[in-house]
């Protein structure tokens, strides 16, 4: 395909080749919940008194207490850890968009297989809640009998007693009965995965293309009605209209997004490797990171960046020679190229959107 001098012309190349990256992967919601372990702080917990009942209320309209924690704080901890892992592994193979994380299909396979890992994980985690339950209840007992001595001395501040068992008790009771049961807890886990397309998808802009390309009158109406008839007709005329601030943006969190992320790993070793005045290799660490960086780009290059992948390769292949064949200005060459060329816009030269690879 070549691209004319016309703005127009760059301008359409540049959508028709976005919208088949949207092609190029599925958007992932993964949505992970649980009780929270918390419970509305009531005034008369911390030992607060009012004057009168108009007072009380006042300060309920306009004074929140905040929370009351009603797990463990290495339970509370155990659970959260596992239910990052699950976010953090998604944020890991994807590329947050307007639409939600985008899991392109070359990054498909491997995050879904660390995914269900951590989910087994999580609901391993949520077993081990559930058996502990009666434990998790004796621990917050015991911090909350140490907390009703601090609320006793507010209440009575001028008696040096120990707060009577009946208050205690009654304290501690309390704030036990807002924890649920252990099959309430157990079936509040809920690791969901939801897969979808792009929700304004190209096969619209697509089919709106060819009948006004090919002016038929008919063919669009015939369109248009089966668009109003499924409820899309909306979704269509509101997708033309932000074609290019949605195009734009689905680029600058992918292609963009990556390019500069690598340019800016790059850029710190680089800046490292200079920076050793009196070393003139790279050091296993630099290794790593450089090692760690090709295997994202392998992953993620969705969008088929032959120039930085090529660039990523060479210098690959000179860091895994052993010591002293490594050739250190070929290393830095190649990483400044890298940096020089991670902040330039990348569109294909040799894309063609009839090309059946492209297609689902």
């Amino acid at each position: 395909m070549q691209i004319g001098n016309k703005d127009i012309e760059v301008k359409q190349y540049r959508n028709d080749w976005a919208l088949a990256l949207m092609n190029q992967g599925i958007i992932v919601k993964l949505t992970i919940g649980r009780w929270g372990g918390t419970a509305s702080l009531k005034a008369d917990e911390l030992g607060l008194k009012f004057h009168d009942e108009a007072g009380r209320k006042l300060m309920n309209r306009y004074i929140s207490l905040g929370r009351e924690k009603l797990l463990p704080p290495e339970v509370e901890c155990k659970i959260r850890r596992s239910e990052n892992m699950g976010r953090d592994n998604l944020k890991a193979f994807s590329f947050p968009t307007v639409w939600g994380y985008f899991v392109p299909y070359t990054a498909f396979e491997a995050w879904q297989a660390e995914n269900e890992r951590i989910r087994q994980e999580f609901f391993v985690v949520a077993s081990e809640v559930s058996n502990e339950y009666l434990d998790i209840i004796e621990m917050v007992k015991t911090a909350y009998r140490g907390i009703s001595k601090d609320v006793w001395r507010r209440l009575y501040p001028t008696t040096n007693d120990e707060p009577p068992a009946s208050f205690t008790e009654n304290f501690v009771n309390k704030i036990i009965d807002k924890i649920p049961s252990r099959t309430d807890i157990l079936a509040s886990f809920k690791y969901d995965i939801t897969y979808f397309t792009i929700p304004m998808p190209s096969i619209i802009e697509e089919n709106l293309s060819k009948a006004r390309k090919e002016e038929r009158q008919r063919e669009m109406e015939d369109f248009q009605a089966i668009l109003e008839q499924n409820t899309k007709e909306k979704v269509a005329e509101e997708y033309l209209k932000r074609k290019e601030e949605l195009i734009d943006g689905f680029l600058e969190s992918t292609v963009a997004s990556i390019r500069k992320h690598v340019a800016e790993l790059c850029d710190s070793i680089l800046q490292s490797m200079v920076n050793q005045s009196t070393k003139r290799d790279i050091s296993r660490i630099q290794r790593k990171k450089v090692k760690k960086i090709i295997e994202k780009v392998k992953m993620l290059n969705f969008y088929d960046d032959k120039e930085m992948d090529s660039l990523l390769k060479s210098l690959e292949t000179e860091i895994d020679k052993f010591k002293g064949e490594r050739d250190h200005k070929e290393i830095v060459s190649t990483l400044q190229k890298i940096v020089d060329i991670g902040t330039e816009e990348f569109i294909p030269k040799d894309f063609n959107p009839s090309i059946s690879i492209l297609e689902i």
